[in-house]
C-alpha cells in the first residue's frame, strides 16, 4: 500500500531540486514560468565561432529549461492530486495507477497506457 505522506515528501523534495535547477538556468517570469538567463557580457564577440558557441549554449539551456519545466509541472500536478485525494488515480481513465509505477515515479498521474 502506498504511503501518501512518503510520496508527498518525495514529491516536495523533487520540487525543491527542480526549482534549484530551474533557478540556476533562468529567472522566474510573471506567469510562474522561467526564462533562460542570458550569459553576462555585452552580447558581442569578435570571433564568429565564439558567437556560434554562445548561441548554441543558449539554445541548449532553453531545451534543458523546457524539460525541467515539464517535470516541475508534473510534480505540481501530483501534489495537487494528493491534496484533492485523487493521487494514484489515472487522470485519463480514472483507473488506479499501479503501485510499482508510483513507487518508481511518484509524479506519475497516468497509467503507462495513457502516458504521453
Amino acid at each position: 500500500m502506498i504511503n501518501i505522506d512518503e510520496q508527498k515528501a518525495k514529491l516536495l523534495e523533487e520540487k525543491s531540486t527542480l526549482e534549484n535547477d530551474l533557478d540556476a538556468l533562468g529567472v522566474r517570469d510573471d506567469n510562474g514560468g522561467w526564462s533562460v538567463r542570458p550569459d553576462e557580457g555585452d552580447g558581442t564577440h569578435a570571433d564568429p565561432i565564439d558567437n556560434a558557441d554562445a548561441t548554441e549554449d543558449f539554445e541548449e539551456k532553453i531545451a534543458r529549461l523546457n524539460v525541467l519545466e515539464k517535470q516541475y509541472a508534473q510534480v505540481n500536478r501530483a501534489l495537487s492530486a494528493i491534496d484533492a485525494g485523487t493521487y494514484g488515480t489515472c487522470e485519463v481513465s480514472g483507473e488506479p495507477i499501479p503501485e510499482a509505477r508510483l513507487m518508481a515515479n511518484p509524479s506519475s498521474t497516468t497509467t503507462v497506457e495513457h502516458a504521453k
